[in-house]
């Protein structure tokens, strides 16, 4: 099982609509609202690489209001 951490940096208006946003799509396991330099955690798990690439390429650009992206994917 593949898995990857997103940190992200949010507009504090559009944080519970992208909490919403990022729980519906298909290979987010968990959203995390954080305090500290980071505002969400999103855990992502997938048997497919590509998909969880797919997720943070395209589906997580796409949310509104999101303006910093840090990607962790886990080798081991």
């Amino acid at each position: 099982m593949n898995e990857a951490y997103v940190l992200l940096n949010v507009d504090y208006k559009k944080q519970k609509s992208i909490v919403e946003q990022a729980k519906k799509l298909p290979t987010v396991k968990s959203v995390k609202i954080t305090y500290g330099i980071y505002d969400i955690l999103i855990v992502l798990e997938s048997n497919n690489m590509q998909e969880i690439k797919q997720t943070i390429d395209v589906d997580l650009h796409g949310i509104d209001g999101i303006n910093n992206l840090t990607s962790l994917i886990s080798i081991i």
